[in-house]
């Protein structure tokens, strides 16, 4: 599933002669493989190199030549800017185009420094546009961590009793999606009980689980690079009328967001839709954050379905719904499934149920 072509169609648009890829991201974009550390060059005849170090060079070797790869490892003796300088004036590369929003001031100064003759063009959000529109590969990988994520939280809902903390419970779930194949979390694990949970990313306490409370957990698993992110919110032994009646239009301001998820509208149609809603409901105040987003090989990808986001909705684009409310020092709830951008009918990717459900009270075992 690696991505050579079209990055290299991309270069081929512009003034340089090559790109230099380095960060994780975009070497699983370019590679199409996970757990390497390198350099990729890509160049405008369409050649695409990978050097790295002895740690790497036997799997990439067997993983990246038959993809097309040339794989080298840099001698000991050599600098890396020195071995970049070679690959590049081999290729007569005068003109390459770096990740800008990647490196620091401090490396993009030592590159210049050390290799003057060439002329540095930043990537800009080029790749990112690449990126935005996920392919049928790229859409199960995503589908094949959202699976992974439901079945730890089907296991871990069983497994929570009064009295387990909220880092208890967290590691918990990290530790079943790691079981069941996850590469990591896609991000630190959200889980808060009770009053905490009006914290939209509250970080998990000691905070211990008790008959009444409120659980909400956002998380998800990586899979081949790609991450998921799903939210559910359940009530713990009990739930009082207004969470009951909060629970349901958070849940009808999902479903109405969904419905203007459609390819060719704007971004921020989705937001404002679930926005109203939730003013209807007398609960507008508390929604205070963003619609969604879209996800990838990054947690956070463009666009974002903003109020602010005037881009248009394209086929191929996974994006997370997940309006919520909050009331400080009472409760909070998410509700939050990812969709692809498909036409006028969007596919959700979650199968996890999202009806209210009222946990049992249980024990310590």
């Amino acid at each position: 599933m690696h991505h050579i072509k079209e990055i290299i169609t991309m270069l081929q648009g512009t003034n340089a002669d090559a790109v230099l890829l380095q960060s994780e991201v975009q070497l699983i974009y370019a590679l199409g493989e996970t757990a390497f550390e390198g350099k990729c060059l890509l160049f405008h005849d369409k050649t695409a190199a990978f050097f790295t170090d002895g740690r790497y060079i036997e799997r990439a070797e067997a993983l990246l030549i038959p993809k097309g790869f040339t794989v080298s490892v840099r001698p000991a003796d050599m600098t890396e800017t020195a071995y970049l300088t070679q690959r590049l004036d081999a290729h007569q590369a005068t003109t390459v185009l770096f990740e800008d929003d990647y490196l620091t001031v401090r490396q993009y100064g030592h590159l210049k420094e050390a290799l003057p003759q060439i002329n540095w063009l930043p990537m800009g959000e080029r790749l990112t546009q690449l990126r935005k529109r996920k392919s049928a590969e790229e859409i199960a990988c995503v589908e094949k961590a959202q699976r992974i994520a439901e079945k730890a939280l089907s296991d871990l809902l069983p497994a929570l009793h009064t009295g387990i903390t909220e880092k208890e419970a967290a590691a918990k779930l990290d530790y079943l999606m790691t079981v069941y194949g996850s590469e990591q979390p896609s991000f630190q694990t959200i889980l808060l009980f009770g009053e905490r949970a009006s914290m939209p990313h509250g970080v998990p306490s000691e905070r211990r689980l008790q008959p009444g409370d409120v659980i909400l957990m956002d998380f998800g698993a990586v899979y081949h690079g790609y991450h998921s992110d799903m939210t559910r919110t359940f009530a713990y032994g009990l739930a009082s009328d207004a969470f009951c009646r909060a629970y349901d239009a958070v849940l009808r301001a999902q479903s109405v967001a969904i419905a203007q998820a459609k390819a060719g509208l704007p971004c921020k149609n989705m937001h404002e839709a679930a926005a109203n809603t939730l003013a209807e409901a007398g609960l507008g105040q508390y929604f205070t954050h963003a619609l969604g987003h879209s996800v990838g090989l990054e947690i956070h990808e463009s666009p974002a379905a903003s109020p602010r986001c005037e881009q248009a909705l394209e086929n191929g684009i996974i994006m997370t719904v997940e309006p919520g409310v909050y009331l400080p020092g009472r409760f909070g709830i998410r509700i939050e499934d990812m969709i692809v951008i498909d036409g006028d009918t969007p596919r959700n990717l979650t199968n996890f149920p999202k009806q209210l459900q009222i946990l049992a009270e249980n024990t310590p075992s």
